[in-house]
């Protein structure tokens, strides 16, 4: 009898037979299955119930170039991969890459109307696509500041406002910047035009010119009595603001004078034009390769 009694505690856990503990194990699993079964019902009685319809029509709508379940599901995939990341990133960082991205396509729309082009989608393709075809050997592009669209100054004065003064150095220098390096170019030429309205008064550009492009002497102070060397002054204004900035550093940058003689573009003038014209009065930039100096010994310099 004792032999039989340790044979029979062996076979308890916890009071329980081996054979019942199995059997509560089972009813266990069984119960959960169950809930599992339950919670599926109650989804699919959720989504049979308008739900799944819904769902649909905001895919639908989410995603109009998909055509088929599988490119349904695809973008669904996709758009909850980009909510967790923008969630493990955080909100300030998901709303700083938004406005970096806007910023962007807003510079982007904003070369593009510069360039004269109606489509920046178009414009920012081709700009991708021409990212790592080298220019060398090609005309650089030249650049119009035009009274037209918003490069003012005051009637007779070569002082620049602020506001073109900002957008110089806000987008004029990047633009050069970057093509002195893809064109391979190291001159930057800055021409002032005029129109053909005769002027009067007392010139001193002969005597402080080269100081005020030197930055000696205040370009609120030049006086000119043509159109020459009110665009020479002009001309000289922007010269001082490009030279001023480090990113220009490798350039010589040098102010030329059109006076009233170039109509845009590129047209001689007729000199019968005695009005007022926004589109003559203008800064054109361009840019070319320096010249070697050539000449022989001892000969004039």
């Amino acid at each position: 009898m004792r032999q039989d009694d340790k044979q029979y505690r062996r076979g308890l856990i916890l009071g329980l037979t081996v054979a019942e503990v199995m059997i509560l194990l089972i009813f266990v699993v069984l119960m959960a299955l169950a809930a599992a079964l339950q919670t599926r019902e109650q989804q699919i009685d959720a989504l049979d119930k308008g739900g799944a319809s819904r769902l649909v029509e905001q895919l639908q709508r989410a995603y109009p170039e998909a055509k088929t379940h599988d490119e349904y599901f695809k973008e669904l995939v996709r758009a909850i991969e980009v909510r967790r990341q923008v969630e493990a990133e955080g909100p300030g960082a998901a709303r700083q890459s938004i406005l970096d991205d806007a910023a962007i396509g807003r510079d982007v729309r904003q070369a593009a109307e510069r360039d004269g082009v109606d489509n920046p989608r178009e414009y920012a393709r081709n700009l991708a696509a021409n990212a790592n075809r080298s220019r060398r050997g090609e005309w650089p592009p030249f650049v119009s500041l035009s009274e037209a669209g918003g490069y003012y100054f005051d009637s007779g004065k070569a002082t620049l406002r602020p506001e073109f003064e900002r957008n110089l150095s806000a987008k004029v220098v990047p633009m050069l910047a970057r093509n002195l390096i893809d064109y391979d170019v190291d001159v930057i030429e800055v021409i002032g035009h005029t129109d053909e309205v005769p002027m009067v008064g007392q010139s001193n550009l002969d005597a402080v010119l080269v100081a005020a492009s030197a930055g000696r002497f205040a370009i609120a102070d030049l006086r000119s009595t043509d159109n020459a060397g009110l665009a020479m002054a002009r001309a000289v204004a922007v010269v001082r603001v490009l030279r001023a900035d480090p990113r220009l550093a490798r350039a010589a940058i040098l102010p030329l004078s059109g006076a009233q003689m170039i109509v845009p573009v590129d047209r001689m003038a007729d000199g019968s034009a005695r009005a007022s014209d926004q589109r003559r009065r203008r800064i054109e930039i361009r840019l070319r390769r320096s010249t070697a100096e050539v000449a022989s010994p001892g000969g004039a310099r």
